[in-house]
């Protein structure tokens, strides 16, 4: 197949189907979706030639003018890679489609909608089981799981993480359950410690009803924000009570204390990204390391999320799972 550019490309999405163009390109419906977005190339909505049949459709956007990253052509078995536009200085969103997550709004301080919809109710939380990670009364929040002590960074890098993303063009949004999307098992383990099934002796406390997920070109991606828990050597201090050995004084306890190793929350944060989807596993996981915040990985956690939607969306169909 000849190499088509930008502007043919444009003009060939608004003249025909979705399905016409993919079959003439010989891609399918969702990879278009992908080869427009890398292009810049805007798209009919749904239901859009339905309305042009009656007149009510409006006009055609204008092609966009190509930003400095935006690519001019594209040939089938090309790499796709995402345009990256400018950051906005308002975001505006349009009116979310019924079956896919509603896009948050961004607030002036900064903070994300869902982050700030969840932030009373973490903050309000009791201490689950454990003794240590929140347990909030409501389940249809945020997936965040944190400690008291690490509940304001995991609120922030949250809201950093979701409004990236939508700047990127990607709405963040807790799935309204109009398909179905599965939330995977998610532990509060470092990626390097294997936990054991038999003996989980640090389980997070709590689940959400459903799962946070992001939409890339119309593939749901799960989004899943803990704080690790990590061994610590501790001695135990009476009622209940254990402090870490480096900080314990035998002065302020009374009698017979003993040692042990218990995991606690260590401050230090994990994402996991999944596939939502129960035929079509899929996973990728960033841990932070004392001097490596997930904060300053914003670009590499947006780039695998792209190209993981691309791989999911080509699974997904392969499995017999269409999106039109």
């Amino acid at each position: 197949m000849s190499t088509i550019t930008r502007d043919d490309l444009y003009a060939l999405v608004w003249s025909a189907s979705g399905q016409e163009v993919s079959l003439q390109l010989g891609i399918s419906d969702v990879y278009l979706g992908f080869v427009c977005k890398a292009l810049d190339v805007p798209r009919p909505s749904r239901g859009y030639w339905r309305s042009r049949e009656t007149g009510n459709a409006g006009p055609v956007p204008e092609l966009p003018k190509p930003g400095p990253g935006t690519r001019q052509s594209w040939r089938k078995g090309d790499a796709i890679g995402f345009a990256r536009r400018r950051k906005p200085k308002k975001l505006k969103l349009s009116a979310p489609q019924k079956e896919r997550p509603a896009p948050a709004p961004r607030k002036k301080d900064g903070l994300h909608e869902l982050v700030l919809r969840a932030e009373e109710d973490l903050r309000t939380a009791q201490i689950g089981s454990d003794g240590f990670y929140l347990k909030p009364r409501r389940k249809l929040l945020v997936d965040i799981a944190t400690s008291a002590a690490g509940l304001d960074s995991c609120l922030r890098f949250a809201s950093l993480l979701f409004n990236t993303l939508e700047e990127a063009g990607h709405p963040v949004g807790i799935a309204d359950g109009s398909e179905i999307l599965i939330r995977v098992d998610i532990d509060n383990y470092d990626e390097a410690v294997k936990p054991d099934p038999a003996r989980p002796d640090s389980p997070l406390p709590w689940a959400p009803r459903r799962p946070t997920v992001v939409d890339i070109g119309g593939v749901s991606l799960g989004l899943s924000l803990v704080e690790i828990s990590e061994k610590q050597y501790l001695a135990y201090a009476g009622d209940g009570d254990f402090v870490p050995v480096a900080q314990f004084n035998r002065a302020e306890f009374v009698g017979y204390t003993w040692n042990t190793y218990r995991r606690r929350p260590s401050g230090r944060l994990k994402l996991t990204a999944y596939s939502p989807y129960h035929e079509v596993p899929w996973r990728h996981q960033w841990v932070e390391k004392p001097k490596s915040a997930l904060g300053d990985r914003l670009g590499e956690i947006v780039a695998v999320l792209e190209s993981g939607a691309i791989d999911l969306s080509l699974r997904l169909e392969k499995a017999g799972r269409f999106y039109k």
